[in-house]
């Protein structure tokens, strides 16, 4: 009886622990306004004088790129990574 249990415990532990680093990991959705110190690794990057936001990875370093604001204010920027 206590060995089912133990093991019942563990598997809700490990499937909560497993869940917690998915959510933070999360991708932001394109071009949403981030911080300049966002945490996550993005593939290719948009940089405007207020913040950063990811793009699709087809836009070419050094292309004129736009980052929508909270606000739904588009905000002019360039491509650089």
């Amino acid at each position: 009886m206590r060995r089912p249990c133990l093991v019942a415990v563990m598997v809700t532990i490990l499937g909560v622990a497993a869940v917690v680093p998915a959510a933070e990991m999360s991708t932001p959705p394109f071009y949403a306004l981030l911080p300049f110190d966002y945490p996550g690794s993005l593939i290719r990057v948009c940089r405007t004088d207020y913040g950063i936001c990811l793009i699709p990875y087809t836009i070419q370093p050094g292309t004129p790129c736009e980052c929508r604001a909270a606000g739904g204010t588009w905000l002019p920027g360039v491509s650089i990574h």
